[in-house]
């Protein structure tokens, strides 16, 4: 690997100038780029490469006709090459540390690595809605839509406690305290659009555990609705990005439109807690109706969406926990990838 990165210091806007710019224009090529050039400035390569990324992406959509910015997107590129191969031997060389040397590699988890690295393409599927996680893809998961959760020897328990969960959830859906939309904005990275869903309190959640661990204050507001998930359900743990344990509220109207998750080596959960009329959920080829106080566990790698058409609130509990067919290795493997990706910079 070459010892400098293919990256021109250049006279382009500054940090700020670039994020006025793209509050202004998301699509704007030359402040993605700078945006990129300020970041890497600063040795955050991890986000350098999202925003030159998101530069190549939008002039691909978008061919700019000046040939200076057709340059710059010659450089973003070049620069976005240099930076995977980068952060492939930080990956691999931190993977080692931890020993898991590619021989000692469950041989599932060595193929979502070549497969992440471009060296190996994903098995075709032969379906209208296969598997398309976002982050991760881990081969060899059993294609489903819904688990079936009789096979799960905590939901029984976690069912038991719903009468006490739902009266909290009453209490609480009472005022709306504290809930924030599900998408927010960020500008350590390029913003999307997210189907109008950006910053958009029509769906909405109140996180018990984010970020890799408990919110007190939310927590105090439903002890047995936290309590219940810590003591009963084999959560699946990965650093910052899981589990979410939260409670999910679709106001009246609302949509959530077709998308996919981020990994399919964990399935969703949900616990109904509140759930009006002509409210829907699709994943897949199934759409069923949500009933209250009965879990229902999916794959949200298979694009999935949620409707309330009803005029009142909807609100479900929402956790992760492993795919069953992962063996403990495997978890140790992927948990210890995460721990060094969410670590990169």
């Amino acid at each position: 690997m070459a010892s400098n990165a293919p990256y021109t210091p250049s006279d382009f806007p500054s940090e700020a100038e670039a994020e006025s710019r793209l509050t202004a224009d998301r699509f704007d090529i030359i402040a993605l780029i700078a945006k990129a050039d300020r970041r890497r400035e600063n040795s955050d390569n991890r986000a350098a490469s999202a925003y030159y990324n998101a530069a190549i992406r939008t002039a691909a959509a978008r061919p700019p006709a000046d040939p200076d910015v057709v340059a710059q997107v010659a450089r973003a590129d070049a620069a976005t090459r240099w930076l995977a191969d980068h952060f492939r031997c930080h990956l691999l060389d931190a993977l080692t540390d931890r020993g898991f040397t590619r021989d000692h590699q469950h041989p599932r988890f060595r193929e979502s690595l070549d497969m992440m690295f471009g060296d190996m393409q994903r098995p075709d599927e032969y379906r209208q809605f296969p598997q398309k996680p976002m982050a991760h893809y881990y081969p060899g998961m059993t294609h489903i839509e819904f688990a079936d959760t009789r096979s799960f020897d905590w939901v029984q328990q976690l069912e038991a406690r719903f009468p006490e969960m739902q009266r909290e959830a009453l209490a609480i859906l009472a005022s709306h305290d504290g809930f924030q939309p599900y998408i927010k904005a960020a500008s350590s990275r390029p913003q999307q659009d997210h189907h109008g869903l950006l910053e958009n309190a029509d769906w909405s959640t109140l996180h018990l555990w984010q970020n890799g661990g408990p919110v007190d204050e939310h927590i105090r507001r439903c002890p047995i609705i936290y309590q219940t998930i810590i003591d009963h359900v084999p959560l699946c743990h990965i650093g910052p990005r899981a589990p979410s344990i939260m409670l999910s509220l679709l106001k009246p109207g609302a949509k959530i439109p077709p998308h996919t998750g981020m990994l399919n080596s964990r399935l969703i959960c949900h616990l109904p807690l509140i759930v009006p009329p002509d409210c829907g959920f699709r994943v897949g080829t199934t759409t069923i109706k949500w009933e209250e106080g009965k879990v229902i566990a999916f794959d949200d790698s298979v694009e999935h969406e949620a409707w309330n058409n009803s005029a009142f609130d909807r609100l479900v509990l929402i956790f992760d926990i492993w795919r069953p067919e992962l063996t403990q290795t495997e978890r140790d493997q992927i948990t210890a990838m995460f721990d060094v990706v969410d670590n990169y910079r």
